[in-house]
């Protein structure tokens, strides 16, 4: 809207390339990556990969956020903001589309309140089936670790950790992932973490709510079984 003094948009892949863009056409402040709504002038945000935190002063009146996905609970009643649709004219292409792939129909990582994710453990690709079970049952969505994407195993845009996706669902459960500090990094501010890992001595342990020591193909198909019968009990 004209004269808007703020304006807010998702810590996503796109946001992280167009709000730095229009903070700078517009000569605003800009704070990437914030987790709370503007107070008294400043707005807070994560910084050393999570392990702290800080308050950015914004010296502008006018301010571009990018803020975390589930960083801030929805306020309750109705909105009564006026929506203004907007269709820009891009000129002439200047990306050459190689390849196209269809991407899966899950729940996007960034919005996802429960996400089931899998490392090296697994063995290879063709035993994801328990997770994205697993992910299907609990309206979860799936993710991996570093290692994994790397191999192909699982593509790209589900890896999570620093180099990848950073995430904070209410429930995290980890499978077959020995805890990497760079991917605890991006999973560290995930409400539940609950780990699976048949190493007992795995660093993920330290930073879990839940584990369980134990075979994943032995406790996947168990766990799917008890979240079946809860869900129906529901």
């Amino acid at each position: 809207a004209e004269g808007a003094k703020t304006i807010v948009c998702v810590h996503d892949g796109t946001g992280k390339a167009v709000a730095p863009r229009v903070a700078a056409r517009l000569k605003a402040a800009h704070v990437p990556g914030a987790i709370a709504a503007p107070e008294d002038g400043k707005v807070k945000r994560n910084v050393f990969s999570g392990k702290a935190q800080a308050w950015v002063e914004l010296r502008s009146d006018r301010r571009v956020l990018s803020l975390m996905p589930n960083s801030i609970t929805p306020a309750n009643g109705d909105g009564t903001a006026t929506v203004e649709e907007f269709s820009g004219d891009l000129g002439a292409a200047r990306v050459t589309v190689k390849e196209v792939r269809k991407a899966g129909a899950g729940i996007p990582l960034p919005e996802a309140e429960i996400v089931v994710s899998g490392g090296r453990g697994m063995k290879g690709p063709e035993h994801w089936g328990p997770i994205e079970e697993l992910a299907q049952v609990l309206g979860a969505a799936t993710a991996c670790s570093r290692p994994v994407a790397d191999m192909d195993w699982r593509p790209h845009h589900e890896h999570v950790g620093q180099t990848g996706v950073a995430i904070r669902p209410n429930c995290y459960i980890a499978i077959g992932i020995s805890g990497a500090i760079q991917h605890l990094a991006g999973v560290n501010q995930s409400k539940v973490i609950a780990v699976i890992n048949k190493d007992p001595e795995a660093p993920f342990f330290k930073a879990a709510d839940y584990g369980i020591v134990g075979d994943a193909f032995e406790v996947l198909p168990k766990l799917i079984e008890a979240a079946k019968k809860l869900r129906s009990e529901a």
